[in-house]
């Protein structure tokens, strides 16, 4: 029986894939290498340091497009905004007993304005960054430090995300995953393939659907 409920930011909560895309095209570009979007939107949700090596070799060049990526997306960050169904399953999880952790790959800066739009205060029991341990997703160490603050066992937490990275870092450390379509980058197929036990169009849906219990 789940207690603790681990939720995924960019593309899961928050429409922000899409942003995190262009601005990811515009820094590569900045450093010689265009590539086609739809590449970099399959990557979004890893660790920025993983996805910039993806696509570039030099370290200092992906170093520069890391940090140029992240001065773009501040200047973006205000056409973001919470998922239809976010904010409520949110307060719904909080109100029904649950832990409701945060567990992101999103830098401090830009974590602080999601949580005044998703409305978490006095909801989340805590979050966990990737910028607190050493291997980003699709890596399990953000998981595994989330089950250590938690003080639960993988079979006590569900996880919800929109990326197959999601789903496989999840899961390593045992953590059953549910996904989201809201990020764009992966379907129905692909993320049952890496491991998620459902599929839901978005936060919405799972609301209906009487998520965690009817897992």
């Amino acid at each position: 029986m789940a207690r603790v409920v681990v939720l995924d930011v960019d593309g899961t909560l928050m429409d922000t894939n899409y942003l995190h895309t262009e601005a990811w095209a515009r820094a590569l570009d900045e450093v010689g290498r265009q590539v086609p979007r739809a590449q970099i939107h399959k990557q979004i949700g890893k660790g920025a340091g993983l996805l910039a090596r993806e696509f570039i070799e030099d370290e200092e060049d992906a170093e520069k497009a890391d940090e140029r990526h992240h001065e773009i997306f501040m200047g973006m960050q205000e056409h973001g905004y919470p998922l239809t169904g976010a904010k409520e399953l949110i307060a719904s999880l909080a109100e029904r007993g649950y832990e409701v952790w945060l567990v992101t790959s999103a830098k401090p800066d830009e974590l602080e304005q999601y949580l005044d739009q998703l409305e978490t205060e006095g909801k989340l029991t805590g979050i966990v960054s990737s910028s607190e341990v050493e291997n980003s997703k699709p890596a399990p160490d953000i998981f595994e430090l989330a089950l250590e603050r938690a003080g639960s066992s993988p079979e006590e937490i569900v996880a919800v995300g929109d990326a197959i990275w999601d789903v496989e870092s999840a899961n390593e450390v045992g953590i059953r995953t549910v996904a989201v379509l809201s990020g764009g980058a992966f379907s129905e197929e692909e993320l049952k393939e890496a491991g998620a036990v459902a599929v839901y169009n978005g936060c919405a849906e799972i609301l209906d659907s009487g998520f965690p219990e009817n897992l």
